[in-house]
Protein backbone atom coordinates (compact mmCIF):
# COMPACT_ATOMS: atom_id res chain seq x y z
CA UNK A 1 0.00 0.00 0.00
CA UNK A 2 2.79 2.42 0.98
CA UNK A 3 4.41 1.43 -2.23
CA UNK A 4 1.51 2.43 -4.52
CA UNK A 5 0.65 5.41 -2.60
CA UNK A 6 4.76 6.39 -3.28
CA UNK A 7 4.59 5.62 -6.96
CA UNK A 8 1.51 8.21 -7.24
CA UNK A 9 3.50 10.63 -4.90
CA UNK A 10 5.97 10.44 -7.69
CA UNK A 11 3.73 11.01 -10.56
CA UNK A 12 1.91 13.86 -8.85
CA UNK A 13 5.18 15.77 -7.87
CA UNK A 14 6.18 15.30 -11.63
CA UNK A 15 3.53 17.24 -13.19
CA UNK A 16 4.83 19.73 -9.67
CA UNK A 17 0.98 18.81 -8.29
CA UNK A 18 -0.15 21.43 -6.28
CA UNK A 19 -3.59 19.58 -4.17
CA UNK A 20 -5.29 20.81 -1.60
CA UNK A 21 -6.93 17.80 0.56
CA UNK A 22 -10.54 19.29 2.49
CA UNK A 23 -12.00 17.05 5.07
CA UNK A 24 -11.39 13.81 6.82
CA UNK A 25 -8.99 11.88 5.26
CA UNK A 26 -10.61 8.51 4.26
CA UNK A 27 -10.44 4.99 6.34
CA UNK A 28 -10.57 1.85 5.44
CA UNK A 29 -13.85 0.28 7.57
CA UNK A 30 -16.58 -1.90 5.78
CA UNK A 31 -19.44 -1.45 4.38
CA UNK A 32 -18.48 2.14 2.50
CA UNK A 33 -17.89 3.20 -0.92
CA UNK A 34 -16.06 6.07 -2.53
CA UNK A 35 -17.46 7.78 -5.48
CA UNK A 36 -15.66 10.83 -6.88
CA UNK A 37 -16.25 12.68 -10.29
CA UNK A 38 -13.87 12.24 -12.78
CA UNK A 39 -11.68 14.58 -15.11
CA UNK A 40 -9.24 12.28 -16.03
CA UNK A 41 -7.45 8.81 -14.76
CA UNK A 42 -4.92 10.90 -12.81
CA UNK A 43 -8.15 11.51 -10.43
CA UNK A 44 -7.08 8.63 -9.50
CA UNK A 45 -3.87 8.82 -8.80
CA UNK A 46 -4.63 12.07 -7.10
CA UNK A 47 -6.78 10.21 -4.68
CA UNK A 48 -4.18 7.03 -4.70
CA UNK A 49 -0.99 9.23 -3.05
CA UNK A 50 -3.69 9.97 -0.05
CA UNK A 51 -4.98 6.43 0.71
CA UNK A 52 -4.41 3.06 -1.17
CA UNK A 53 -7.89 3.17 -2.88
CA UNK A 54 -8.95 0.13 -4.42
CA UNK A 55 -10.64 1.20 -7.68
CA UNK A 56 -13.22 -0.26 -10.13
CA UNK A 57 -11.49 0.22 -13.73
CA UNK A 58 -11.65 -0.29 -17.24
CA UNK A 59 -9.03 -2.83 -18.36
CA UNK A 60 -6.28 -0.79 -20.48
CA UNK A 61 -3.60 -1.82 -23.37
CA UNK A 62 -0.15 -1.28 -23.09
CA UNK A 63 1.54 0.65 -20.30
CA UNK A 64 -1.41 1.42 -17.70
CA UNK A 65 -2.53 -2.34 -18.49
CA UNK A 66 0.81 -3.43 -17.13
CA UNK A 67 0.98 -1.12 -14.90
CA UNK A 68 -2.62 -2.14 -13.64
CA UNK A 69 -1.60 -6.23 -13.61
CA UNK A 70 1.67 -5.58 -11.79
CA UNK A 71 1.44 -3.47 -9.37
CA UNK A 72 -2.65 -2.27 -8.85
CA UNK A 73 -4.04 -5.72 -8.42
CA UNK A 74 -1.88 -5.36 -5.16
CA UNK A 75 -4.15 -2.94 -3.99
CA UNK A 76 -7.40 -5.41 -4.74
CA UNK A 77 -8.75 -2.82 -8.02
CA UNK A 78 -11.47 -4.30 -9.70
CA UNK A 79 -11.04 -4.91 -13.90
CA UNK A 80 -13.55 -4.21 -16.36
CA UNK A 81 -14.56 -5.05 -19.81
CA UNK A 82 -16.57 -3.16 -21.89
CA UNK A 83 -16.90 -5.35 -24.85
CA UNK A 84 -18.12 -8.51 -22.05
CA UNK A 85 -21.83 -8.59 -21.35
CA UNK A 86 -21.37 -11.21 -18.65
CA UNK A 87 -18.82 -9.00 -17.39
CA UNK A 88 -21.40 -6.68 -15.62
CA UNK A 89 -22.62 -9.45 -13.54
CA UNK A 90 -19.23 -10.63 -12.49
CA UNK A 91 -18.07 -6.74 -11.48
CA UNK A 92 -21.51 -6.49 -9.28
CA UNK A 93 -20.80 -9.47 -7.30
CA UNK A 94 -16.92 -8.34 -6.66
CA UNK A 95 -18.09 -5.07 -5.73
CA UNK A 96 -20.63 -6.33 -2.85
CA UNK A 97 -17.60 -9.23 -1.99
CA UNK A 98 -15.20 -6.04 -1.42
CA UNK A 99 -17.27 -3.78 0.35
CA UNK A 100 -18.00 -6.20 3.21
CA UNK A 101 -14.52 -7.44 4.18
CA UNK A 102 -12.80 -5.09 6.48
CA UNK A 103 -9.34 -5.89 5.92
CA UNK A 104 -9.77 -4.67 2.16
CA UNK A 105 -8.47 -1.20 0.75
CA UNK A 106 -11.39 1.33 0.71
CA UNK A 107 -13.14 0.63 -2.52
CA UNK A 108 -13.45 3.73 -5.07
CA UNK A 109 -15.54 4.27 -8.02
CA UNK A 110 -15.90 6.69 -10.90
CA UNK A 111 -19.37 6.44 -11.55
CA UNK A 112 -20.16 9.33 -14.55
CA UNK A 113 -18.38 6.32 -16.54
CA UNK A 114 -16.37 8.18 -17.91
CA UNK A 115 -13.86 11.32 -18.36
CA UNK A 116 -15.84 14.75 -18.13
CA UNK A 117 -14.27 18.41 -18.88
CA UNK A 118 -14.53 19.32 -14.96
CA UNK A 119 -16.78 21.99 -15.70
CA UNK A 120 -19.97 19.86 -14.59
CA UNK A 121 -20.74 15.94 -13.69
CA UNK A 122 -22.74 13.91 -15.94
CA UNK A 123 -25.47 11.49 -14.64
CA UNK A 124 -23.95 8.86 -12.11
CA UNK A 125 -24.58 5.20 -13.15
CA UNK A 126 -26.42 3.96 -10.08
CA UNK A 127 -23.81 0.59 -9.59
CA UNK A 128 -22.22 2.66 -6.26
CA UNK A 129 -25.54 3.09 -4.97
CA UNK A 130 -27.05 -0.48 -5.05
CA UNK A 131 -24.15 -2.02 -2.68
CA UNK A 132 -26.28 -1.26 0.47
CA UNK A 133 -23.68 0.48 2.29
CA UNK A 134 -22.73 4.16 2.80
CA UNK A 135 -21.44 6.48 -0.13
CA UNK A 136 -19.13 8.89 0.57
CA UNK A 137 -18.63 11.29 -1.91
CA UNK A 138 -15.33 13.01 -3.38
CA UNK A 139 -15.54 16.11 -5.23
CA UNK A 140 -12.24 16.84 -7.44
CA UNK A 141 -11.90 20.63 -8.75
CA UNK A 142 -9.32 21.68 -11.08
CA UNK A 143 -7.94 25.13 -11.40
CA UNK A 144 -7.60 25.73 -15.40
CA UNK A 145 -4.74 28.57 -14.52
CA UNK A 146 -1.79 26.29 -15.76
CA UNK A 147 -3.06 23.64 -17.63
CA UNK A 148 -6.55 21.74 -18.02
CA UNK A 149 -6.65 18.42 -16.49
CA UNK A 150 -9.28 17.25 -18.86
CA UNK A 151 -8.52 13.61 -20.63
CA UNK A 152 -10.27 13.49 -23.51
CA UNK A 153 -9.39 9.96 -24.74
CA UNK A 154 -10.67 9.84 -28.12
CA UNK A 155 -8.36 12.89 -29.20
CA UNK A 156 -5.29 12.10 -27.24
CA UNK A 157 -3.32 8.92 -25.59
CA UNK A 158 -2.77 9.08 -22.15
CA UNK A 159 0.99 9.08 -22.32
CA UNK A 160 0.67 12.26 -24.46
CA UNK A 161 -1.58 13.44 -21.76
CA UNK A 162 0.61 12.98 -19.00
CA UNK A 163 3.50 14.19 -21.24
CA UNK A 164 1.80 17.48 -21.17
CA UNK A 165 0.77 17.74 -17.69
CA UNK A 166 4.56 17.47 -16.46
CA UNK A 167 5.49 20.26 -19.61
CA UNK A 168 2.46 22.56 -17.77
CA UNK A 169 3.76 24.94 -14.59
CA UNK A 170 1.67 23.16 -12.45
CA UNK A 171 -1.34 20.77 -11.64
CA UNK A 172 -3.50 22.83 -9.35
CA UNK A 173 -6.45 20.70 -7.72
CA UNK A 174 -8.39 20.65 -4.83
CA UNK A 175 -10.09 17.53 -3.13
CA UNK A 176 -13.00 17.42 -0.75
CA UNK A 177 -14.66 14.22 0.84
CA UNK A 178 -17.55 14.91 2.09
CA UNK A 179 -19.74 13.21 5.00
CA UNK A 180 -20.92 9.78 4.08
CA UNK A 181 -24.30 9.33 2.08
CA UNK A 182 -26.96 6.63 2.77
CA UNK A 183 -29.85 5.20 1.07
CA UNK A 184 -32.97 6.62 2.79
CA UNK A 185 -36.28 4.73 3.89
CA UNK A 186 -38.35 3.91 0.85
CA UNK A 187 -35.72 5.51 -1.35
CA UNK A 188 -34.52 3.60 -4.82
CA UNK A 189 -31.04 3.19 -5.95
CA UNK A 190 -31.68 5.35 -8.62
CA UNK A 191 -33.45 7.96 -6.89
CA UNK A 192 -30.48 7.68 -4.16
CA UNK A 193 -27.79 8.33 -7.36
CA UNK A 194 -29.71 11.53 -8.05
CA UNK A 195 -29.27 12.90 -4.78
Amino acid sequence: RKLVEMMCSVFVASWTGVIKYHGPRPSSRPYQVFVANHTSMIDFIILEQMTAFAVIMQKHPGWVGFIQKTILESVGCIWFNRNDLKDREVVGRKLRDHVQHPDNNPLLIFPEGTCVNNQYTVMFKKGAFELGCAVCPIAIKYNKIFVDAFWNSKKQSFTMHLVRLMTSWAVVCDVWFLEPQYLREGETAIEFTER
